[in-house]
């Protein structure tokens, strides 16, 4: 578990605005580096927000996810986005998810979301590196706004061998952990 919480401190600083200095590939993060990492975590409800060591006020919001057996199987993150304009194709945008899944994922299936009963959505994953599989996606002010009146969040993706696995995200403390950022 020590290994995985060190990965994901690696991953979600890595999914943090840095400068050119401080950036670095996810495939060069060794666990040792990782470790060296101390960023400050707050606990709302059910998620982490996490910020950056250096204190330039880059934070995100990050919540495990665990498979049906209780094992650890995503990692959901949140950044807000700073441009109060921010829009693609005329739907304005308020954050952004990465969502970190483990190797092992079917990429054609993608990684499917539905909050409590709404409607389902679908992202395709970006890029797998050592660490897992990555799919990032803005999220709008609607779909925030969802989030916010929800309660459960279920990220389905399908794994080599065992078909689609749905992963719930709590969404208990979302508004507060949210609106800290």
């Amino acid at each position: 578990m020590n290994k995985l919480k060190h990965t994901i401190y690696g991953a979600l600083l890595l999914s943090l605005p840095l400068s050119a200095a401080q950036a670095q590939k996810i495939s060069d993060l060794g666990s040792e580096d990782a470790a060296a990492v101390q960023p400050e975590v707050t606990q709302i409800g059910d998620w982490g927000v996490i910020c950056d060591a250096e204190g330039n006020g880059s934070c995100a919001m990050t919540q495990l996810g665990k498979d049906p057996q209780g094992s650890p199987a995503i990692e959901f993150v949140v950044r807000k986005v700073d441009d109060e304009n921010a829009e693609i194709e005329g739907v304005k945008i308020a954050a952004v998810a990465d969502i970190i899944t483990p190797l092992g994922v079917l990429l054609e299936f993608g990684l499917r979301l539905k909050i409590d009963d709404g409607e389902e959505r679908g992202a395709p994953f970006r890029i797998c590196q050592q660490h897992g599989c990555l799919v990032r996606e803005p999220l709008s002010t609607d779909v925030i706004a969802s989030l916010k009146r929800g309660n459960n969040a279920l990220v389905t993706v399908a794994a080599e061998g065992a078909g689609p696995i749905d992963i719930n995200i709590s969404l208990s403390g979302f508004t507060k952990a949210f609106d800290s950022l």
